[in-house]
């Protein structure tokens, strides 16, 4: 079959484009209300703030369950399905007194984002579109765009003396316009039939010793960068604060432009992904973001930090979703498997960097931010390795 590469089969994932918009707003929204949601409830911030980890581990166990229901569900069924509990669900916090039902809650509709995450991936990889590591570019660059609108549209709403609960009630909306789109554009996309999907094993995905190896590779480097990145986005206001002495604003705005750089480069990627080899680019991308945390640390002025933080964020921007890509279309068949055991992997590479921020920052502030070049590094050390065994693979064919 001819493969499709117009500006219209792109505009055709504009649904899977805006889901990764939304759950990102999901997930933030509540992050710069939490104080105004805890007084509601007459408890403790910190109390409060647990709905972002039932949220995280409905998120995680709805990736490793997603492709379950492929096998009796189309990608679009499940989609609109999960949009369908996620609208009510929004519309009950909108109402919510209760505490025990707000992490309830929270816990079901990350579950249902997860699911939701991994089935826009499954769109994406076995789309017909050539250029995977674009569309995937594409995809991702929703991600970042919703962490920065969400804070945004939470405390406009705090400002304007807007009852929080009202958040609810929008971000319900969206949703819901989300789903008419899903139901107007994708509802026939569905490629993969329910037998298909069933006939599908480890073994018939995983058949390829060598491409096995290339696949372990891309998970290893998935692994390092994602601790690398949480490291950068969650711990340096804190390593800016208290060993470089920042005002808080300046270290919660740092983090805002390594976002951005991330948003900027993300759209450059976009232009370069699909012309030029992709662990080319990889590799000139670790080398960048290796370099940029390596003065981040070493400069003390404010605004050589946040030059240095941005053009960190431009080498992060695309080993992400380059990577994802490339991990996820080494097979044919099964690529909601391969996505799944990806996103695992990522969430494991995020899961574990507090452990190791507590555990060093105990010992020096600087060593635990330090982390982020070390991790940088291996990832650049993995792209070599795996630049020189794809090579040694392309001999052998020869």
């Amino acid at each position: 079959m001819e493969q499709k590469e117009n500006l219209i089969d792109y505009l055709a994932e504009l649904p899977n484009y805006l889901s990764w918009f939304i759950i990102p707003i999901y997930f933030t929204t509540a992050s710069t209300m939490l104080l105004e949601i805890s007084r509601s409830f007459n408890i403790s911030a910190g109390n409060m703030s647990l709905i972002f980890t039932f949220f995280t581990m409905g998120l995680v166990l709805g990736q490793l369950t997603s492709v379950i229901y492929n096998k009796k569900f189309k990608k679009v069924m499940i989609i609109v399905g999960a949009y369908s509990l996620i609208i009510p669900i929004l519309v009950i916090l909108g109402f919510a007194r209760s505490l025990y039902l707000f992490y309830v809650l929270y816990c079901l509709i990350g579950y249902l984002s997860g699911i939701i995450q991994i089935q826009t991936i499954k769109f994406i990889l076995e789309n017909k579109i050539k250029n995977k590591d674009r569309l995937v570019t594409i995809l991702l660059f929703f991600y970042p765009i919703g962490s920065l609108v969400a804070p945004l549209f939470a405390s406009s709403l705090i400002k304007n003396k807007i009852d929080w609960h009202f958040s609810y009630f929008i971000m319900a909306s969206v949703s819901f316009l989300i789903l008419i789109l899903y139901v107007i554009i994708k509802w026939r996309a569905s490629r993969l039939t329910a037998e298909d999907e069933e006939k599908i094993s480890f073994k018939q995905i995983f058949f390829d010793r060598r491409r096995n190896i290339i696949f372990v590779l891309g998970l290893v480097l998935m692994f390092f960068y994602c601790i690398s990145e949480t490291v950068m986005a969650t711990w340096s206001p804190t390593f800016l604060r208290a060993a470089r002495a920042l005002d808080i604003r300046y270290a919660g705005l740092t983090v805002s432009i390594f976002w951005l750089g991330i948003l900027v480069g993300r759209i450059i990627v976009s232009f370069f992904a699909g012309r030029r080899n992709s662990n080319i680019i990889m590799l000139f991308l670790s080398i960048l973001a290796f370099s940029s945390l390596v003065l981040f640390i070493v400069f003390k002025s404010k605004y050589a930090i946040f030059t240095t933080a941005a053009f960190a964020g431009l080498g992060y921007s695309g080993l992400a979703t380059i990577g994802i890509s490339s991990s996820g279309t080494i097979y044919e068949r099964g690529r909601g498997i391969l996505a799944t055991i990806i996103f695992a992997v990522n969430y494991a590479g995020i899961s574990i960097s507090p452990f190791l921020t507590r555990f060093s920052s105990r010992y020096n502030m600087t060593f635990s931010i330090i982390l982020a070049p070390v991790f940088m590094l291996l990832v650049f050390v993995v792209i070599i390795i795996k630049i020189a065994y794809e090579k040694k693979m392309l001999q052998l064919k020869l």
